[in-house]
């Protein structure tokens, strides 16, 4: 198998295509990954965080220094991995946001939660700041004459 390393711009579009990845999260000494839907603005990757009061998720979120969003496709098999802070994201960017997960977020039909009221989750906006974005593309490697 051969892996090519993709452009900026391949990154950008995968992620813009993509809309749920796999968010890793750390509280130092054990990790969490859950995946998520998302929106991404060619700047920032953003989350609608659904959760409960006992969400382990948000736990997670708040002892997380460096949060790794990990985004795969098989056809055409290619990875991206996008590297940064989360932020809450304020009143003033709430519609960036939301403009960024209408556009390309692939919003999850079921339920958050298996034990929760639905009445009893609560929402909230958060973003990931990149400080490192890579991606991978793959393929089969030419047969070799012996």
């Amino acid at each position: 198998m051969t892996a090519d390393a993709m452009s900026r711009a391949e990154v950008d579009d995968a992620l813009r295509a993509a809309g749920a990845g796999v968010l890793s999260l750390t509280d130092g000494a054990e990790t969490y990954a859950v995946p998520e839907a998302f929106g991404y603005d060619g700047e920032h990757v953003y989350f609608q965080f659904v959760y409960g009061a006992d969400s382990d998720k948000m736990a997670f979120v708040e002892t997380t220094d460096i949060a790794t969003l990990t985004v795969f496709t098989e056809r055409p098999a290619r990875s991206v991995i996008v590297r940064g802070r989360l932020q809450p994201v304020g009143d003033e960017d709430a519609d960036v946001a939301m403009r960024a997960i209408a556009a390309n977020a692939d919003i999850p039909t079921v339920d958050v939660s298996l034990d929760a009221d639905p009445d009893a989750l609560e929402f909230d906006l958060y973003r990931l700041v990149p400080e490192e974005r890579s991606g991978r593309t793959f393929g089969v490697a030419p047969a070799v004459d012996i």
